[in-house]
């Protein structure tokens, strides 16, 4: 068995109870939250693509040198999915967590505690168990 490799951090988080409606609705908001913190974490921007559905919410995505962040909004729901998944080796999870208190800052929703995830064939516990049990089969 080869050792524990990563690939990078995956954060997956659901925002609940959004009182900043204007930001949910808002695609200039979206980039202007993206576009920042893509510039406070050095994050090289390679494309950016949107759409807006009718009669409301959004997805935004943004493909990294690094991977990814997208946003997908349910503005009836007053919630936002938002994930991100990076290749960097960060220490600890502190980067995701200072990531996760800009966007309940930034909606002004409920806080919870966002999903961080190691990625890679043997770091994710749940994958590695797959593989072996298809191993078996």
């Amino acid at each position: 068995m080869s050792s524990s490799v990563s690939t990078g951090k995956h954060m997956i988080c659901d925002l609940t109870n959004i009182r900043n409606k204007t930001h949910l609705e808002s695609m200039e908001a979206m980039h202007e939250l993206l576009d920042n913190i893509c510039e406070r974490y050095d994050f090289t921007v390679l494309s950016k693509t949107q759409h807006i559905f009718e009669p409301q919410g959004l997805t935004v995505l943004y493909m990294l040198s690094e991977s990814h962040i997208s946003i997908h909004t349910f503005p009836e729901q007053q919630y936002l999915a938002f994930d991100i998944y990076t290749c960097r080796e960060y220490e600890d999870d502190s980067v995701y967590m200072e990531i996760y208190d800009t966007l309940v800052k930034w909606f002004h929703c409920d806080r919870q505690i966002p999903s961080i995830f190691s990625r890679g064939p043997v770091t994710n516990p749940f994958v590695h168990h797959v593989r072996e049990a298809f191993v078996e089969l």
